[in-house]
């Protein structure tokens, strides 16, 4: 049961991740970038037409193709003077998408606390890139891949408390010793991308691996209501939601409404 205090947080970072999407959407419509809501924000806006009412984060995709050109136009065109982009160029920031963070704002979860990053109030842009069709070679793909995305976010400081006493934990922080960030960040991204110059069925994004998606999906997308705005999304949002969350129209029972669990938010000027 959330209080009152949590209750207005979560309306406040709503309010905070509309306005970074919206400067996001902007400047893709301008430059031409093919994106899509993502996961629970295209539920959110099939089902709800906004915010999952439990929900409080936001997220947009984008094949390979589209998000090195995207991040080119943030590099030349985002406003520096409000946005940071955090990509995997910085030295302790592990993954394979982007965030979008409003500077002046913090918030920290439990995940990332002890990481040497910046830490702003943000939105996720994932990537997608295709899976090898052969059964074994994606076997054998997906799981260099678990081992590269693991080691390097050990490396780089993240994981909670209650994952820093598991064994898999202990083992990949020994596997690291071995590797520099940017070596492991080197071959991860080379893995990663080795079949986007192959027409595959599926595709997938690299730090979330078992979410597949049919390629074709991503060819076709339209507008979607989201709150008091708009988003291009995935046209057959059937299928696409379908294959995450089964029967997508269904209310989940109270206690499958998970909401993500903040160690501190401040919303600086934004309050």
């Amino acid at each position: 049961m959330q209080n009152e205090d949590t209750k207005e947080d979560i309306r406040k970072l709503r309010q905070v991740l509309l306005l970074i999407a919206n400067d996001v959407a902007k400047l893709c419509d301008e430059y031409n970038i093919k994106y899509s809501l993502s996961g629970g924000s295209q539920l959110g806006a099939v089902r709800h037409h906004g915010f999952i009412p439990w929900d409080d984060d936001m997220d947009l995709e984008m094949k390979r193709e589209e998000y090195e050109k995207f991040l080119i136009i943030c590099d030349k065109y985002l406003d520096k003077s409000k946005y940071l982009l955090l990509t995997s160029k910085w030295e302790n920031y592990p993954f394979e998408f982007a965030k979008i963070q409003l500077k002046g704002t913090e918030i920290i979860e439990d995940f990332s606390k002890n990481a040497d990053v910046p830490h702003g109030i943000f939105i996720d842009i994932f990537p997608y890139d295709n899976l090898p069709d052969s059964k074994y070679k994606r076997k054998s793909f997906l799981f260099k891949n678990h081992l590269l995305k693991n080691i390097l976010w050990v490396k780089c400081g993240y994981g909670s408390e209650e994952q820093k006493r598991s064994i898999k934990f202990k083992l990949f922080k020994i596997l690291g010793l071995f590797s520099s960030k940017r070596k492991l960040k080197k071959q991860r991204k080379k893995l990663i991308t080795k079949y986007n110059n192959v027409d595959t069925q599926y595709c997938f994004a690299s730090d979330y691996p078992d979410q597949f998606l049919k390629n074709e999906w991503f060819e076709h997308t339209k507008k979607y209501k989201f709150e008091d705005t708009e988003f291009w999304g995935l046209e057959d949002s059937d299928s696409y939601l379908k294959s995450l969350y089964g029967d997508y129209m269904q209310i989940p029972p109270v206690e499958q409404r998970v909401t993500h669990t903040h160690y501190k938010i401040n919303f600086g000027k934004y309050a």
